[in-house]
């Protein structure tokens, strides 16, 4: 890396015109998240070295610094509904991923996530999923965050979903329904 360091300064000496030579002490490297080991990846998920691989080159095409940063996952997340609004989900998703709760994702905390997502078990699935609407971790999901959970699903979509737009009021009446359902098999 030091001998990248080196090129790159001396790259930067020879731009024509370049007047302050000042700047050739700034260490002109943008800082990089180095990810786990392989073996303890392997390890840690579900995948094999050769996905995890794959992965990798895929998240860092998007993601040079090797993490990221919530903006950055809401414009790539915005990028799968272009008709709609994501910012919710996306909101809800990385706070999931963000193991640790930094305001960033690393390699690893998002590796884990599609590990469980792709390969764990119904129940871990399920627990994502509750995780995700049960947006402020009090362990239940009441009617007001399935409402929301269900109108940002629509807003996501955009106005061109199939049935169309349904108002506010409709999907209150939908979620008044299932909780209603739910309670009588109790």
């Amino acid at each position: 890396m030091h001998a990248l360091s080196v090129s790159v300064k001396s790259a930067v000496r020879k731009i024509p015109g370049r007047k302050n030579p000042d700047l050739d002490e700034l260490d002109l490297q943008a800082p990089r998240y180095v990810p786990a080991s392989l073996d303890i990846l392997t390890k840690t998920t579900r995948f094999s070295r050769r996905e995890i691989q794959l992965i990798y080159r895929s998240f860092k095409q998007e993601c040079p610094t090797g993490i990221v940063t919530a903006e950055k996952f809401r414009e790539l997340y915005s990028q799968f509904f272009p008709l709609g609004d994501a910012s919710y989900f996306a909101r809800q998703i990385f706070q999931l991923m963000d193991q640790d709760m930094d305001g960033s994702v690393t390699f690893e905390e998002y590796l884990v996530v599609m590990s469980m997502l792709s390969r764990g078990s119904l129940d871990e699935k399920v627990q994502w999923v509750f995780n995700l609407y049960d947006s402020n971790g009090e362990g239940q999901l009441t009617a007001e965050k399935l409402t929301d959970v269900a109108v940002s699903v629509y807003e996501m979509l955009g106005s061109y979903t199939d049935p169309p737009w349904i108002n506010e009021t409709t999907i209150k009446d939908h979620v008044a329904r299932v909780f209603s359902a739910s309670s009588d098999r109790l």
